[in-house]
């Protein structure tokens, strides 16, 4: 299986490819839409684009609690968009009303929609005007409620970024491995499933030891040869490189005695001046790639000659 690796780099010796893949890691798996999910922000505002407008008479009102009334007595459609004002989704809210009281009350708030009792509606005013969202409409928001959502989705949305990070790896692979699978002839892909999906679905029998083991991608070629591709990014943060290795070492004879194949592709700054691990893994797993690899072609070769 090494033979294909000299073959295909046009090298001597298994240490050129080591060399090779040290020398061609790359330091961030960030793209550009990386950064913010704009159709998942567009979708989010755009839930809520009726509400806001309405809300938004009451930007730089003269009588903000009476406004707020009217709105809230005519129009309890717009109850769930006013949390996302405060950048939070929940619609049930809990709030210590007093922390300096021997024993705080709670008081709840609940933003679904439904029709407001007067106690309802005076409660609300309370918590626009203690939360800062009266002082937010009446002389901060200068123009309109919705251009300020978009703001606050935008932030919501960077919490996600961890996720993204995380997810990148896949994300990035998925269309390449798809077009490589449509070149192939190979016609099942499935994403993040676990193995126990291949017994129940395609009657491909499955060790109980990884049944419940979820994999980055699981290719059926042929109807009958299944190959797992699991992905990952090490920053350097984290897990250690022989923590790593091993574990994926450990996947691959798992999978050995199910007769299936594996690939591993990994990459990130993580791996930098860690060539003892990479020898170890390029030692114990059959086939090891990182981006460049990929993007090369050694993929394909491999997913052509498996």
């Amino acid at each position: 299986m090494k033979e294909l690796y000299l073959e295909f780099l046009d090298v001597e010796n298994i240490e050129s490819v080591i060399e090779k893949f040290h020398d061609t890691i790359i330091d961030t798996n960030r793209s550009y839409n990386f950064f913010v999910d704009w159709d998942k922000v567009r979708n989010n505002i755009t839930k809520y684009k009726i509400e806001f407008h309405i809300l938004n008479s009451l930007v730089g009102s003269k009588q903000f609690e009476d406004d707020l009334k009217e709105i809230l007595q005519k129009y309890p459609q717009v109850l769930p968009a006013i949390p996302i004002l405060l950048a939070i989704r929940e619609l049930n809210l809990k709030v210590i009303k007093d922390f300096t009281e021997k024993v705080p009350k709670v008081v709840n708030y609940d933003f679904n929609i439904r029709n407001l009792t007067p106690e309802d509606i005076d409660n609300i005013i309370e918590f626009f005007d203690k939360t800062g969202l009266k002082n937010l409409l009446i002389n901060m928001v200068t123009k309109n409620i919705y251009d300020y959502a978009i703001g606050v989705e935008v932030g919501l949305d960077s919490h996600a970024r961890k996720n993204r990070s995380g997810d990148a790896m896949e994300l990035l692979l998925k269309p390449i491995i798809e077009e490589i699978a449509k070149k192939k002839g190979i016609q099942t892909i499935l994403f993040q499933k676990t193995f126990e999906y291949l017994e129940t679905n395609y009657k491909i029998k499955v060790n109980s030891s990884i049944q419940n083991r979820k994999a980055d991608f699981i290719l059926i070629k042929n109807n009958k040869k299944v190959i797992n591709i699991e992905v990952n990014f090490f920053s350097g943060t984290g897990s250690k490189p022989q923590e790593i290795v091993d574990s994926y070492i450990e996947r691959q004879n798992e999978l050995k005695n199910n007769g299936f194949e594996f690939i591993w592709i990994t990459d990130g700054e993580g791996w930098k001046g860690q060539k003892n691990q990479i020898h170890k893994g390029f030692e114990k797993i059959d086939y090891l790639l990182n981006l460049y690899f990929v993007r090369i072609g050694l993929l394909e070769e491999i997913l052509c000659r498996i």
